[in-house]
């Protein structure tokens, strides 16, 4: 389903911001899913964000007494990210400013990616892990041979597309940019294309968007040149990230917190982890989320991962240790069937228009509707469900008059949206309610 073996070679490339492996990268994703490109000049600028060029790593040695003591050629991570060029020979002391490692995980290589979101900053630098820097002592020098390149190139944002009856559009957006990691956040990327090729089966009344691109600027772009009216189709959305590991479910709440987008999420997530964590607005991780929810464009974003904020949870984040060995198809698989569940709740729900006048006798075998309540002294085995379902026939009928929609009592009245679902839908089988199509997300009830 993830198919796993894509990313592991995705693992192996030096992507990046506009790194030209890039292109390779969603040539293999494409394999999973088709995907739109769309494409932005380096150097290109907004709001003061700046595409960085394609950077290239030409040389990057560390030499003792004539040794190659390490070669930053080796891996993809071991140049810090658009690091400039630098010939010369330090001491230890000297270079150890230029050197950035991770003790707690000391064979670990660091993702240092803060200088391709501020390509005016010039420096220089190596992730050298803590185990082999340690190593090197701390007489006599070391000759740096650095050389890297800048060359004009583009980025890439990749574009999944499933069209419904209705404009209208919900966004689920993941980042390419962190070579040699898999949770953070190709993991985020294999649940997107997992959730594409499933809607690629089913006739949907909204139209679904993927978006895959480098965190921030790729999002930044893609809305910047976008012209107004699509911007206007597009009313919801969800970041899905760090989705891999082994803990519970994290739904970040959008700005507001009280969107649809917002109660959707929860009332899903709710049954695939009892003990999914809610939190306000970037209070856990921040990603692209603050684009999408940015003043004037302002696109409920919600985000969903598994990122909690104690480092014994994720202490791999950010170097190459993120890996499939901390990452579990289990918990992708789970995240998957979450995002199903948000989105069957958008399709199926309904505005319910009663049929009736009057108290119906829910208990007549003619309707058979009544939910058992609880009452003294007699033998009952009745769950949580049927006893909430059982307190709320009555009142719940007066709802059913055009405004509301199923979610909405189901929000109202906090139960789970399926069974809220099926017992208006048993309703509509003895044609006592119709149920009415609410193609326009913009008009449900606000929370009450």
């Amino acid at each position: 389903m993830f198919h796993l073996d894509v990313f592991k070679k995705i693992m192996r490339l030096h992507i990046g911001v506009s790194q030209s492996d890039n292109i390779t990268m969603f040539k293999l994703l494409n394999s999973i899913y088709p995907i739109n490109i769309h494409r932005y000049s380096s150097q290109s600028k907004h709001n003061g964000w700046i595409i960085p060029d394609d950077w290239k790593v030409k040389k990057a040695l560390i030499k003792k007494n004539g040794e190659i003591l390490f070669d930053g050629k080796d891996h993809p991570l071991a140049v810090i990210g658009n690091s400039t060029s630098f010939s010369g020979i330090l001491s230890k002391e000297s270079l150890h400013k230029h050197v950035f490692y991770r003790k707690e995980l000391p064979d670990a290589y660091n993702y240092h990616c803060v200088n391709y979101y501020r390509p005016w900053v010039k420096e220089w630098g190596f992730c050298i892990p803590y185990n082999t820097w340690k190593g090197w002592s701390k007489n006599g020098s070391y000759k740096i041979e650095l050389k890297t390149e800048n060359v004009k190139g583009e980025m890439l944002v990749g574009e999944c597309i499933h069209k419904g009856k209705s404009k209208e559009t919900i966004i689920f957006n993941a980042h390419t940019c962190h070579p040699c990691q898999f949770n953070d956040d190709l993991s985020g990327v294999a649940v997107i294309l997992a959730i594409f090729n499933w809607l690629s089966k089913q006739n949907t009344n909204y139209t679904y968007k993927g978006i895959l691109a480098p965190e921030h600027l790729g999002s930044i772009f893609y809305l910047a040149n976008m012209n107004q009216e699509a911007l206007n189709d597009i009313k919801m959305g969800s970041f899905i990230e760090m989705v891999g590991l082994n803990n519970n479910l994290i739904l970040q709440q959008s700005f507001t917190g009280n969107t649809l987008m917002d109660r959707i999420a929860e009332n899903a997530l709710k049954l695939i982890d009892p003990k999914l964590r809610v939190s306000p607005f970037r209070k856990v991780v921040g990603n692209d989320e603050v684009v999408w929810d940015s003043p004037g464009i302002e696109i409920p974003f919600i985000s969903i991962s598994r990122c909690y904020d104690s480092p014994k949870y994720y202490k791999q984040y950010h170097t190459n240790e993120d890996n499939f060995k901390i990452n579990s198809e289990n918990k992708l698989h789970e995240t998957f069937v979450g995002l199903k569940k948000i989105i069957n709740i958008f399709e199926k729900d309904h505005a319910i228009n009663k049929e009736f006048k009057g108290l119906i006798a829910l208990s007549n075998p003619e309707y058979n509707l009544y939910v058992d309540r609880r009452r003294p002294g007699e033998r009952q085995n009745l769950s949580e469900g049927d006893l909430k379902m059982g307190e709320l026939q009555d009142v719940i009928m007066r709802f059913f008059n055009g405004k509301y929609s199923i979610f909405e009592l189901a929000d109202k009245f906090e139960v789970p949206f399926d069974t809220m679902y099926d017992y208006v839908k048993k309703f509509k089988e003895k044609g006592l309610v119709s149920l009415i199509k609410k193609l326009s997300l913009d008009s449900y009830n606000g929370p009450e």
